[in-house]
């Protein structure tokens, strides 16, 4: 039994930049790119490869197209968990795919969590510098930024900002569980912030009962240790029924996840969440009709 998921993002598609039924492509081609990943590798492939797609997806908010910080830079944050083995980057400017990066750090390294230049240097063995700004993320970038210093409250805002491009993640299913998040995180946030999706338990988890990616306001679910408050919650109950308990704790939030036994679940208490499922071959995926 192999099954890939992936998300772009929880928030309201209605205040969405591009057609919706693009972000539908966007998740459908990584969850499939996830599971071919499977056919030569195992879960931890397929969820570096499904992660990657959507990290060169300029649509999404990580990689290529990630949101800017106060100071107009890219500061991306990414995390990966295999077998009890992780790998994170946070903070990490001028690379390509960060989620690669992460898994380097857990492969490469005997650390688990790089971040900044530190990040960066590491990366650099590996990876070209590259930069990820797009010329359509600086431009609302100008325009957030312009009215931020008029005065406009931004940060109590940031749920509509974020919304619109959202974290990505996927969790894979062989046998053996992985799970892997990248973010650019929260339109004008403070240089140095990082969210929970590199944050082992908050924004990712992959334990003996279940496997998941998160995706919302970092904040929130950094508060709730939202991943693995979800999965200590099995068996004792399901894993539908636990992700609706920690829904509760944790505001503008979304998940997607698979449990030991194969069972995929995703929820969210956003509008809507971006999502797309390959079970043993099949890719279904979220409505557009919304």
């Amino acid at each position: 039994m192999k099954k890939v998921i992936v998300h772009g993002g929880a928030g309201d598609f209605s205040k969405a930049d591009h057609d919706i039924a693009e972000y539908k492509e966007g998740v459908e081609n990584a969850a499939q790119a996830g599971y071919d990943a499977l056919a030569t590798g195992n879960a931890l492939d397929a969820v570096i490869q499904a992660v990657s797609s959507l990290e060169d997806n300029p649509l999404f908010n990580a990689g290529t197209g990630a949101v800017l910080n106060i100071e107009g830079e890219v500061e991306a944050d990414a995390m990966v968990m295999f077998k009890g083995h992780v790998g994170a980057v946070g903070a990490l400017r001028n690379m390509k795919n960060p989620v690669q990066v992460a898994r380097l750090v857990m492969e490469r390294t005997d650390h688990v969590f790089l971040v900044g230049e530190g990040a960066y240097s590491f990366g650099r063995h590996w990876f070209d510098h590259y930069d990820p700004v797009t010329n359509e993320r600086r431009k609302k970038f100008e325009e957030l930024r312009s009215q931020f210093l008029k005065g406009d409250t931004r940060w109590k805002k940031n749920v509509n900002l974020y919304a619109q491009h959202g974290t990505v993640g996927a969790v894979a299913f062989d046998g053996d569980l992985a799970a892997a998040t990248s973010t650019g995180g929260i339109w004008l946030k403070l240089k140095g912030r990082v969210g929970d999706s590199p944050l082992a338990g908050c924004g990712t988890y992959a334990g003996e009962k279940a496997a998941l990616s998160a995706t919302g306001i970092g904040e929130n679910i950094i508060r709730s240790v939202f991943s693995k408050s979800v999965h200590d919650l099995l068996p004792t109950c399901s894993l539908k029924e636990a992700l609706q308990t920690m829904l509760t704790s944790s505001p503008e939030t979304g998940a997607i996840a698979i449990d030991f036994h194969g069972n995929v679940e995703y929820a969210f208490n956003t509008n809507n969440m971006a999502w797309a499922l390959c079970d043993q071959g099949t890719v279904l995926s979220f409505e557009v009709d919304i």
